[in-house]
């Protein structure tokens, strides 16, 4: 009798041990499941629901807590403010870049964007295509009126063929208002400024990413720079 109980006993205690065991892996692969999902990140022109010509995002950035950066430091202050999204860079030769934070792979940016404060020097504009500040596309404009577009890849900037900056009187320069509108669709490389072809160009390199705004000051030092109305659609 007293061998019976033992077995019993020790048969209830490795099954009891057993089942700990294999809910404690179950929990393991369910936190881990969890974070490949948080990881993993889907093209928002992907979703089979997405037709061509629905609004991805859409931010006028009157609501502070739809999730863009705000910095305060040394080197730049960036953030929701009356006017829209706010850029300022403290320096000379700054750039600072503000994206998303999710993933497209063919997509229609655009944005309306001016100098606030600063020097004519400087540039403002959209980036696509952006995975890390070591890799990605920037389309930009300049207050005294040109355009262009760099290919960053690895941290080497170039300027792609047809994308070499230029003047263009399709710019409002100083302080004036400019409607920008970038496409990123498969190879081809597009930027339309107040509603005018301005930069195409294509290029293979980048075929996936964030997008967002920047700016970027020149040797005339300090510069603001506000961003209304960001919108991105599929094309």
């Amino acid at each position: 009798m007293q061998a019976r109980d033992s077995l019993l006993f020790w048969y209830y205690w490795v099954v009891k041990k057993t089942r700990f065991l294999l809910i404690f892996v179950i929990i393991l692969l369910i936190l881990n499941s969890c974070s490949a999902i948080q990881k993993l990140q889907i093209s928002q022109d992907k979703l089979p629901w997405k037709s061509s010509g629905d609004v991805l995002i859409e931010d006028d950035f009157s609501d502070d807590t739809t999730g863009w950066e705000i910095v305060n430091n040394v080197y730049e202050l960036k953030g929701y403010s009356s006017e829209g999204y706010l850029i300022s860079i403290n320096n000379k030769g700054g750039r600072s870049i503000s994206t998303t934070g999710l993933q497209f792979n063919d997509v229609k940016v655009q944005v309306e964007t001016h100098k606030l404060t600063g020097s004519n020097d400087s540039y403002l504009g959209i980036v696509c295509r952006y995975q890390d500040n070591q890799n990605y596309y920037r389309f930009f404009i300049t207050p005294d009126g040109y355009t262009g577009l760099v290919r960053v890849v690895n941290g080497e900037s170039s300027t792609l063929p047809g994308g070499k900056m230029m003047y263009n009187h399709d710019v409002n320069q100083n302080d004036g208002k400019n409607l920008l509108e970038v496409f990123c669709v498969g190879s081809q490389l597009s930027l339309v400024v107040n509603g005018k072809l301005a930069v195409t160009a294509e290029d293979e390199q980048l075929t996936q990413g964030d997008v967002g705004i920047f700016a970027e000051t020149g040797q005339g030092g300090a510069g603001s720079f506000v961003f209304n109305d960001f919108i991105v659609s599929k094309p």
